[in-house]
């Protein structure tokens, strides 16, 4: 029987340095040679997957931006859920009144502001709480991602009338992440969390869970023939709908009790182990 298999990138499919391991890499081509279908699911951008996934040659579907877009595994764009610019705008005014941190994600590049770096590197100076080498890793992901580029005045995104599919927000301070869920959450967005420093929205008919089935519908998949494996909040919409749910070993326990059981951590190449388990042994 066919699998669809979904596979979230960071803390799943990523070890702690944001790279792809040889061993999940070998793994996934010989679950494909088997037959499998390989998704991956993430908050990232398609361009900023291929990045990843180009000096281990791997070609996959990919779910990006939290759902708002779903790739083939030849490149092409099968499923695009932009927000509405009425919300973007409004999120973003508010956002540069209160000094946030933030990106903008279209369908090729990531926007920031000139002076969006100082301002991340001021909440680091000012959070002590956290841990500074943690901080410094989460800096090193947002900014290390493809495709990231400067731009004077947001107003720029919106006059070129680029769609766009996400904006991320990252403060290393709680109650400030707290402010910003708190007035950002409406209606015709979805808010989600994919690390213990971000917030990222979507529209919302945007998520891991909708894009999944809409797939799984396309490859004329069942509920039991799909595996989701994750480690944050944001991956439980794929998890809730997927029929054998993995836990990476550093999952949330929320999410592991969600789960029907776990693997080993990222760090130990925990989809290699379910691959194993599911598709190869099989």
């Amino acid at each position: 029987m066919r699998k669809l298999v979904a596979i979230d990138l960071d803390g799943t499919f990523l070890n702690q340095y944001y790279t792809i391991s040889s061993l999940h890499a070998s793994t996934v081509k010989k679950a494909q040679q088997k037959g499998a279908e390989i998704v991956i699911a993430t908050g990232r951008a398609n361009f900023d997957v291929q990045r990843l996934f180009q000096n281990e040659q791997l070609s996959t579907w990919v779910i990006g931006a939290n759902g708002a877009t779903t790739y083939d595994p030849e490149g092409h764009l099968t499923v695009s859920l932009p927000m509405e610019t009425i919300y973007a705008k409004e999120i973003i005014t508010w956002l540069n009144e209160e000094n946030y941190y933030y990106e903008i994600v279209t369908d090729n590049e990531i926007f920031i502001t000139s002076k969006a770096k100082q301002l991340l590197q001021d909440e680091m100076d000012i959070v002590q709480s956290a841990e500074r080498s943690e901080m410094e890793r989460a800096r090193e992901r947002q900014l290390g991602q493809a495709n990231l580029q400067e731009i004077e005045d947001y107003i720029d995104v919106f006059q070129s009338e680029k769609e766009i599919y996400k904006i991320t927000i990252v403060s290393f301070d709680e109650e400030r992440r707290r402010i910003a869920a708190d007035t950002l959450s409406k209606k015709g967005l979805n808010l989600f969390s994919s690390a213990d420093f971000n917030l990222e929205i979507v529209d919302n008919k945007a998520s891991k869970g909708n894009a999944l089935k809409k797939l799984a519908k396309k490859l004329d998949m069942k509920q039991d023939d799909i595996i989701a494996i994750g480690d944050s909040m944001n991956d439980l919409p794929m998890l809730e709908i997927a029929g054998t749910k993995v836990a990476m070993g550093n999952a949330t326990e929320e999410v592991k009790q969600h789960c029907d059981y776990t693997t080993e951590t990222n760090e130990k190449d925990g989809v290699a182990h379910m691959l194993e388990r599911e598709i190869l042994q099989k």
